[in-house]
């Protein structure tokens, strides 16, 4: 051991001894240290991977890539169908709108007389409407007179 003096506190300390340069062989390790010293020329030991730990990492990987191959192309897949399925909707949504012009144009007042006057013969009453009255016995009679007549 090599041994130094501190000049503070003028005591001698002691430094961690030199490692010594000798191979063990066989035998305990003889040494002065407390704790583990390891062997300096054996190789450590390596554990053995299996062949059935390789073989199943492979299947593993395998697994894996189909699965994300498979997704790829249902995606792929997926994304054809939505791109056909906005080109029918913008189609659905055309013909409705063409559909709101047309009960538009068709449900105004000038369109339904000139219908009427063409196709039905109908004529506009040149008349002003009368207002009348009707009494609870008045009523009565007509229901009355109603239902005979169906009879």
């Amino acid at each position: 051991m090599i041994k130094k003096m501190n000049a503070a506190t003028a005591e001698p300390s002691v430094s961690v001894p030199a490692r010594e340069r000798r191979y063990i062989y066989n035998g305990p390790v003889v040494s002065g240290h407390s704790g583990f010293v390891t062997r300096l020329n054996a190789k450590g030991v390596r554990r053995k991977v299996s062949t059935f730990n390789v073989i199943l990492l492979l299947f593993g990987l395998g697994g894996a890539i189909v699965f994300y191959i498979n997704n790829i192309l249902v995606i792929n897949k997926l994304a054809a169908e939505i791109g056909q399925l906005e080109t029918q909707y913008g189609k659905v949504n055309a013909v409705r709108e063409s559909l709101r012009a047309d009960i538009a144009r068709k449900s105004t007042l000038e369109h339904i007389s000139a219908v009427a006057q063409s196709e039905l013969k109908l004529r506009q009453d040149l008349r002003q409407p009368e207002y009348f009255t009707i009494d609870r016995k008045s009523l009565s009679e007509m229901q009355a007179a109603a239902e005979l007549g169906r009879k």
